[in-house]
């Protein structure tokens, strides 16, 4: 099982691998080699961070105009 993300996301990730290397106490190195799929997920640290990576996409990632019409819709119900 690799790491693997799209451009979109990579370039969502870029500046919040230190971020996530401190949280670990890891290096920006390991964690962007994760989010690469160059380091195996064979390790319970190397899991945690992955979960954290996909977390962060997650948070970043701009909703669509659908679900942006689809929360507007119950946020007035």
């Amino acid at each position: 099982m690799s790491g693997y993300f799209t451009q979109e996301e990579l370039l969502l990730l870029k500046g919040k691998y230190a971020s996530l290397a401190r949280k670990y106490k890891s290096t920006t190195t390991y964690v962007q080699m994760l989010a690469l799929g160059e380091r195996q997920l064979n390790t319970q640290l190397a899991r945690m961070i992955y979960d954290d990576i996909k977390r962060t996409v997650t948070l970043f990632t701009p909703l669509s105009d659908e679900e942006l019409t689809l929360l507007k819709g119950k946020q007035y119900k």
